[in-house]
């Protein structure tokens, strides 16, 4: 079973049922990669687990009050949002001075597969994704502030969050990957297939040869159904998927591991 836990849509391919098992898998494993490279990593990924550094200083307000950068009041502060200075009031009702229990992801969140915290996986209704790659506690509990990094996850001290980076890939996307897979399965069945043959022959005078141009190298399949998805998704032709770096966003260090588990749909 691929560790991508999104199930293609097959609805396409007449003969996928009476196909052996493994090649399904290998196809459908194939799709997934060619998906994520072609689109920039924004789908196709498997899961990995990250390990949040925790201990950072806490914003002063949950919430910006904008007076035109006039106000006088000694209750208002100044800071700096998005790059604007703008003046900041807490203490009304409309605002907290409590800092949000959440954890800011390296990138988009498709789909959280298990939270760890001191070796104990949590309940599935214990947190929620907030803005695409934000963690945030619904329990009334808060992440620990500090974790040992030296320590496996199965210990006393730790936070470990297993996900899938990315999105969630749309109806149109999981038809995509099973129109791919198929295609992929045909070529190893000798079937007749759409998959560019990366070769084009050339005449110049009088003499003819053919030169390789590489599989997929205009970042596109060939496969109108297949390229109208990435380019829905990935229209600037992307490789891998963008940073932005902000000196207003709060820098959370991560470490990356291989995760021990196995995912399913």
């Amino acid at each position: 079973m691929s560790c991508v836990p999104f199930e293609p849509d097959y609805a396409c391919c007449d003969e996928w049922d009476s196909l052996p098992a493994d090649l399904q898998e290998r196809s459908t494993d194939l799709a997934w990669s060619t998906l994520k490279t072609l689109s920039g990593g924004r789908v196709g990924n498997c899961p990995v687990v990250v390990r949040p550094c925790l201990s950072q200083p806490c914003n002063a307000c949950s919430s910006w009050w904008y007076d035109n950068l006039h106000a006088t009041a000694p209750w208002v502060s100044v800071g700096i949002d998005r790059g604007n200075w703008v003046n900041c009031m807490c203490g009304t009702p409309e605002c907290s001075c409590e800092r949000l229990c959440e954890i800011v992801m390296p990138g988009p969140v498709a789909a959280v597969v298990m939270v760890v915290i001191d070796g104990i996986e949590q309940q599935l209704g214990d947190y929620r994704v907030v803005n695409g790659n934000r963690i945030m506690r619904t329990d009334g509990e808060c992440f620990p502030s500090c974790q040992n990094m030296n320590a496996r996850l199965d210990e006393p001290g730790t936070v470990g969050i297993y996900y899938v980076p990315g999105i969630i890939p749309s109806p149109a996307g999981l038809w995509a990957a099973g129109v791919l897979a198929c295609e992929f399965s045909k070529a190893c069945t000798g079937a007749k297939c759409r998959l560019p043959a990366s070769v084009t022959s050339i005449s110049r005078q009088g003499v003819s040869f053919a030169m390789s141009e590489g599989l997929f190298a205009n970042g596109l399949t060939g496969i109108r159904e297949v390229d109208a998805y990435l380019v829905s998704i990935n229209p600037s032709g992307l490789t891998k998927p963008p940073t932005v770096w902000s000196p207003d966003v709060p820098w959370v260090k991560h470490r990356y591991e291989t995760p021990q588990i196995q995912v399913t749909p």
